[in-house]
């Protein structure tokens, strides 16, 4: 669920398909557990794995175990004392944070950062 009111910022994203592509980050919120997230656009499972192992060699955890179904990719995991969800599907890409603080040194971070 989008929250269009919420801030976006962009970030390019240097990959042979997706050169000239742009992710933009939203804030928003998981209605079901009430977690602080961060929608991710454009939605492509492509960008799930170098987005978890970008966020896996920031802040130095392990590569999770990622669940696969016919739909997409989720991962579960631990990152600044927060518990963390991601999930791209046919519909959704979004990263969900136990705590809000997390979710938002997680996106200053995406504002600042590029894939390499």
């Amino acid at each position: 669920m989008s929250s269009w009111g919420g801030s976006t910022t962009a970030l390019t994203v240097p990959s042979k398909r997706l050169q000239r592509n742009v992710m933009r980050f939203s804030e928003d919120q998981w209605v079901g557990n009430q977690w602080a997230s961060i929608d991710i656009e454009p939605v492509d499972a492509e960008l799930f794995f170098p987005i978890l192992k970008f966020l896996a060699d920031t802040y130095d955890f392990p590569i999770p175990t990622i669940d696969w179904d016919v739909d997409g990719y989720s991962a579960e995991f631990e990152i600044l004392g927060s518990q963390a969800i991601m999930k791209v599907d046919s519909w959704t890409f979004s990263i969900a944070f136990q705590k809000t603080s997390v979710r938002d040194q997680i996106l200053a971070v995406f504002r600042s950062s590029h894939f390499t």
